[in-house]
């Protein structure tokens, strides 16, 4: 077995060598996901976003309008045909929002394969924890009619506490096309029928909503922010 610490978050801000604010084609060009007024620390082993409020909006696109501060490996990391484990222990704070609408601002590690669309998601609000299963929209990758987003809660552990770290584990078996979400030890969310071979991932640190573009343009915004934390980010191969 092998266990890779991607970071040991301590050099006091972020190291740009291993994360940087992921950018996406669009159609008027790049889109950045960086808040250039995000507060980013790394200390004692902890790295930790605060955007309060939130800033980052976009009036067309929903994956352009939610993610608030998006952080990511700038290398995609491979994962063995045996698959892997994506774990890291994860707290979230709300501010000024519904801290019961995961929608409303949640913070959340991405494990995404950006060459396919696919996304596994963990997600933590101050009171919620949630999983994102999706496939994104991205032109010229994922074939027409083939996005899709879930946003899975579970009665038995989705209750959550303002600023209280939980153990995150994502487990991709690519020759399966199956993923597995466990929090603190517990099943929380399984799917067999991942569309595609998923060789590679990036990984990646976020502060964001979950809310549809309304007739007058992002409805994500109105005064609302929040905090994550995260420690002891991890990838198990073997």
């Amino acid at each position: 077995m092998t266990v890779l610490e991607y970071d040991t978050f301590t050099a006091g801000a972020v190291d740009t060598s291993k994360w940087v604010p992921l950018q996406l084609p669009g159609p008027d060009g790049m889109w950045s996901y960086g808040d250039p007024q995000a507060k980013v620390e790394a200390r004692d082993g902890t790295m930790s976003i605060t955007v309060n409020p939130f800033r980052l909006k976009h009036d067309q696109i929903h994956m352009f309008d939610d993610p608030k501060h998006l952080l990511v490996t700038p290398q995609p990391i491979p994962i063995p045909s045996a698959g892997a484990k994506i774990s890291a222990e994860m707290a979230a704070e709300n501010f000024n929002g519904n801290a019961d609408d995961l929608t409303d601002g949640w913070i959340g590690l991405v494990v995404g394969d950006f060459s396919t669309g696919m996304i596994f998601d963990w997600m933590l609000s101050a009171t919620r924890v949630g999983a994102l299963y999706e496939r994104l929209p991205i032109p010229g990758v994922t074939p027409e009619g083939g996005s899709f987003s879930y946003l899975v809660q579970s009665p038995f552990v989705s209750i959550n506490k303002p600023g209280e770290f939980r153990a995150c584990e994502i487990a991709l078996n690519p020759k399966a096309r199956s993923a597995e979400w466990t929090v603190d030890g517990k099943p929380f969310f399984k799917t067999a029928d991942v569309p595609v071979e998923v060789q590679s991932v990036t990984l990646g640190l976020i502060v964001c909503t979950l809310k549809p573009v309304g007739p007058g343009g992002s409805t994500s915004v109105h005064g609302q922010g929040a905090k994550g934390s995260w420690r002891n980010l991890r990838v198990t191969t073997g």
